[in-house]
Formats: structure tokens, sequence, C-alpha cells
């Protein structure tokens, strides 16, 4: 792996000085690129690899708010550590779109920022290079344990980061594009083939964009369900069907992961076949449960003859199952003690409403 690069913005030869002598000797691996004011680290900034600034504020030619400034109107993120002569207000809205980690006001601790860099940085060393996964199943996952972080992925020709916080969507950033730009661009290119690198780092980006994790996989889908339309010449529909009904499968998983009000589900075809359950000991329930297998083979016979939604409610071992059809499939589902069936129903329907896959 290439030794990470620190750039040190700061007009202050002595600073400057200190801060490469004390990487020397505390961690020794860092290449160190230097600049005395925001024009000359910009041009740094754009031609070489940068994994982290330490930016002074008071900066002459372009202070440190102007280059930030100009770093995030090019929708470029780079984690940041902030010096300035005087006290920072941290919950300034101004530097929340910035790449800014740490604040030190002058005079600190040398030994204690130059910690703090290697730590930024031994963190990004060990970002998570996810290969054999895609990225809406990743979504997927960051949606259900409310990871917060950074995905790096390449977006059409450029380099993207999705920005997530406790599961949630924030911002992404793709230089030279708003953020609803690169959101559609993002949507479109969502079950693309590529490397995905995973970073857990706090970061102070607040909330850009209206839509969830799973809401971009759900529409994703969709998309990708269209692309492959005209591919599906064959009548049958075997080998084009096989993979979009793979798609829509993960799209209904990944909605229903996402329903707190779920204790847990099973999705299974017209045949009653599983295909998708919460846990196993759910699949053994079902296999094993005669009532299920004379619900899906009695009751649910006309809904699916008709193509409409079934509504069946039994209780087992005390909890309320819901069975409901959609499209080619059996949707199961144990509902928590606390859910309000009604509710739940109207919400799931609505969800479902959106999933457009025809």
């Amino acid at each position: 792996m290439n030794a990470q690069t620190i750039l040190i913005v700061n007009d202050d030869t002595k600073i400057i000085a200190a801060l490469k002598e004390n990487l020397q000797i505390l961690t020794g691996h860092y290449v160190v690129k230097t600049a005395a004011n925001g024009e000359a680290a910009l041009k740094i900034l754009q031609k070489d690899k940068i994994d982290i600034m330490v930016l002074d504020l008071q900066l002459p030619v372009m202070n440190g708010i102007q280059l930030l400034a100009e770093l995030n109107n090019k929708r470029i993120w780079l984690p940041s550590i902030v010096l300035s002569d005087e006290k920072i207000d941290k919950t300034n809205k101004e530097f929340q779109d910035f790449g800014i980690i740490e604040f030190y006001k002058k005079p600190f601790l040398m030994g204690k920022i130059v910690f703090d860099i290697d730590d930024i940085l031994q963190n990004r060393e060990k970002a998570d290079l996810i290969k054999n996964f895609s990225l809406p199943a990743i979504m997927q996952l960051i949606n259900m344990e409310k990871r917060t972080g950074i995905i790096t992925v390449k977006i059409g020709k450029k380099d993207g980061k999705i920005f997530f916080r406790n599961g949630k969507l924030m911002d992404i950033n793709i230089k030279g594009q708003s953020a609803e730009e690169a959101l559609m661009e993002c949507i479109h290119s969502l079950y693309d083939d590529r490397e995905i690198t995973i970073e857990y780092i706090e970061h102070r980006k607040k909330k850009k964009i209206d839509m969830s994790l799973i809401e971009m996989v759900m529409e994703a889908s969709r998309i990708n369900d269209e692309k492959r339309v005209p591919q599906t010449k064959d009548i049958s529909g075997i080998q084009g069907g096989e993979v979009s009904q793979n798609d829509r499968l993960s799209t209904i998983t990944a909605l229903l992961n996402s329903l707190k009000e779920l204790d847990s589900y099973i999705i299974t075809n017209r045949e009653g076949e599983i295909l998708k359950a919460s846990s196993k000991d759910v699949n053994d329930v079902a296999l094993n449960s005669s009532i299920y297998l004379w619900v899906i083979g009695n009751k649910m016979s006309d809904a699916l003859k008709l193509g409409k939604p079934g509504n069946i409610i039994y209780y087992r071992s005390a909890k309320k199952r819901f069975i409901s059809k959609f499209k080619d499939y059996i949707l199961i589902f144990d509902l928590t003690e606390i859910t309000k069936f009604s509710v739940f129903k109207k919400k799931l329907y609505e969800l479902l409403e959106k999933l457009i896959l025809e």
C-alpha cells in the first residue's frame, strides 16, 4: 500500500518544521507536503492524492475558510484538522459541509495533534475494501446496523463519496456535481460492479438528500429492472427473468428489514416454497407448520388466481401472523406485540406501491 500523504497548509515555517519533525519521530511512514497559502494548497490538491490536511485558518492570499469553501463548491471532501488563533464555534453551520475532523486553538500541544493525525490515518488505512458484495447489499446492511461513515465508490468516471450517519443517508459528493445530480447518477449506477471502500469515520455532514438508503436501493432496483427488459427476448423469460426476480427479491427483503413493526418475516413463491426469511429458525418453523401449509394451499389460492392481495390473520404461539400476496410473492409476517395491525398494513401497502416491479 502506498504511503499516506499529509498536506500542511500554514505560513508559519516554525509550525511546519515542528509538525514535520514530530511526525517523523512518532510515525516515520507518512509523506508530508506543505503549502504557505490556500492557492498553493489548491494546486497540490488538484494534482495529488491527499489523505488528510492540517489547515491554518489565518493565511495570506486565500485563507483557510476560503480554501474549505472552494473545496466544498467543487464537491471535494477531505478530512481536515483546523488550526486557529481564535476560539472556534464548532457548531457553526459554515463548518458542517467541510471535512473538519478536529479543531485546535493556538497554542496547542504538538504531540497531541500528531497523535490525532496518526490515529485518523490509521483508521483510514483500515478502511474496508468490500469484495463480492453489491453496493445495494452494503447499503442495506448499513441501514440495519445504523452505522456512521463514508462509502467511496467509482460513480461514472469519478470517485463518489456517500455519507451516512446512524444508518441514514446524509449526502453524496461527486466532484463538480450538486447533491441532487450526484444522487441521480448514483441511483442509475447502483447495481454496477466496481470497487467499494467503507470508512467508519465521524463526519459533520448534515442531511442534504431527502431520500433514505433503502429508498435509493428500491429506486435503483426499479431502474435496473427497466434496463433489463430489452434483453429478455425469450417469451419464457427464463434467463433475463431470473436476474430480475433476484433483484426484486433483494429489494423487497431490504424493505422488510427496515420495518421495525416486524418480529420476523418469510417470503415464498406461489407454491409456498420459501425464498427468503429473516432467520433460519423462521424457516424451520414455517416448514414444519401444517397450518402454514394449509393457509397457503387453500386460503390464498383465489387471491393468487385473481392477482389480488390476500389478507389473512391468525395467531401462532400467541403472536399475530399476517399473510399477504404481492406480485408473485407471498409475504408472511409475525408482528411485534406492540404493532397496530391496521396502521402497519396501510404503511406496508404504501411502501409496496413504490416498488414498481413489473
